[in-house]
Parts: C-alpha cells; structure tokens; sequence
C-alpha cells in the first residue's frame, strides 16, 4: 500500500492523489535537469508552472550541497525527481508536499501563486522532502515517517529558507499542549502537530541555545531525540533541562503567543 509522507501545514494534512498519466501522479512537462534533479511540472500550469521549475532549477544543486554537507557528505543513490504540482488548487500552497516512501525519489511539492508568485515557497518544500530521503539513506535513526525524522526536516527547510515557514509553524501546538516528551519517545507519526511542535522546538534549541552546529546535530541521529542529544555528548537528561527552560518563559496553560518555531536563544 502506498504511503504519503506529508509535510503539512499546522493541524491541516492534505495528501491529494490523482490519476496518473505516465510515471507520476499528475501529468507532467520537464523542465530540464542538474546533476541531481530533474525539474517537472505538472502540465495544466503552463507557463506558471515552468516559472517555478526554472527556480527549482536554479537552487537545487546550492541546496543539495549544503545538505550533503550536514549529512557528512552521503550520497544519494539517484537524482531526485523533482515534480511542482498545484496540490490544493487555491495555489496558496497549502497543499504541502509528499513522496511515497522515505526513499522514494519522486518528491511533489506545491505552489504558492496566490495572492503573488512565491518560488522560493516551492524550493523549501523540496528541501523538507529531499531531507528525508537522506535520512532514509544515511540510516542512523531519522525516521521521516516520525517525529524525529520529521522535525528534522522542518527545521532544516527553514535554515535553508527562513521566510517560507509561514502557517506551517507548530512550535505552539507544543507549547499550548500539556508538553508531552516526545524528545525521549519517538512518536511514529509525521501528521500530529504536537509530536512535530516538540520536535522543531527540541532540535532548534539544540542549535541555536546550545550553540550546536546543524552538521554535528544530524550525524549525531539516533532513534529519537533523546538518543541524539546524548549522541553529542551532552548527558541523557536533554528533555529535562529543555522542559525546564521553556516553562519557566511560557507559562503551562497559557496561550505562549509563539508564531515562529525557533524562539531561542532565551
């Protein structure tokens, strides 16, 4: 049975398959290829849809390097298929972005056309995608059908583009939950904004509070964030001393008013 691996905007998941017409779920037009892309886009957008791939185009072999480079230099096995589809025919891009499985290379990633052409938009979803098919590869405990897996991604896409997080933030479903561990517990959900809020949280205050370079925070994966923490010499006490620092800033049971997923450093 085939799986969507959904990156989704907060406490909204959308995984629309159509039929396929050729090797992918839309019909498709390509665009071109680097040498580890090759650029889609879902035909019925024209000349739309060309604008965006040609961006894709432009940035994917800058944005595979840099991540090639937190992932100590892995290689994946082939190039990734690259496939800009309106996911959500409002084009606003709430339609998120999937692949099939972790390794799955054919990563679907939506447009925000609406109320202006956003193709920087586009490329954050590939790279959100395209981190879980290294995770898969590297094998050291990301799981992009996970919590983890899928904290990782998020933050990742967001150091690369840092003004494109926008509604698909969920550090405050974390904080306006009651705070479940989900750092010493892997939940093995990509699709609960809870699970993801923790995450997100967890992962940026290890880089950003403990001033932890992405690049050690990523081979330093295990199978949970807990594991990682440790991983990097830093104790097993790490959702402790995390639960005790956003506490004692955001008060439990009050709205924390938390519209980014990287509040630190505190």
């Amino acid at each position: 049975m085939e799986q969507h691996r959904v990156f989704a905007q907060a406490g909204r998941t959308v995984h629309r398959k159509r039929p396929s017409r050729g090797p992918f779920d839309v019909p498709t037009s390509m665009e071109g290829s680097t040498t580890h892309c090759v650029v889609y886009y879902e035909t019925t957008l024209g000349k739309e849809g060309s604008t965006i791939a040609k961006a894709v185009m432009g940035k994917c072999e800058a944005d595979f390097a840099k991540l090639a480079g937190f992932f100590g230099g892995i290689r994946l096995p082939k190039p990734l298929n690259v496939i800009v589809a309106a996911l959500e025919r409002s084009g606003d891009g709430s339609g998120g972005a999937y692949h099939h499985t972790c390794l799955a290379e054919d990563l679907y990633c939506d447009i925000k056309i609406h109320p202006t052409m956003d193709t920087d938009f586009t490329n954050f979803l590939v790279v959100a995608e395209a981190v879980e098919v290294f995770e898969a590869v590297q094998s050291a405990g990301w799981e992009c059908g996970g919590g983890n897996g899928e904290g990782l991604s998020r933050v990742l896409a967001t150091e690369l583009y840092p003004r494109e997080l926008g509604g698909y933030t969920t550090a405050a479903r974390w904080l306006d939950s009651d705070r479940p561990d989900y750092v010493n517990q892997n939940n093995p959900t990509d699709r609960d904004a809870v699970t993801n809020g923790c995450a997100v949280l967890f992962l940026n205050y290890m880089h950003t509070q403990l001033n932890i370079g992405w690049d050690k925070i990523v081979q330093a994966g295990g199978s949970d964030l807990g594991q990682t923490y440790a991983h990097l010499g830093l104790g097993n006490d790490g959702f402790i001393k995390f639960r005790q620092l956003m506490d004692a800033r955001f008060a439990i049971g009050k709205p924390s008013g938390v519209m980014t997923d990287n509040p630190f450093p505190l």
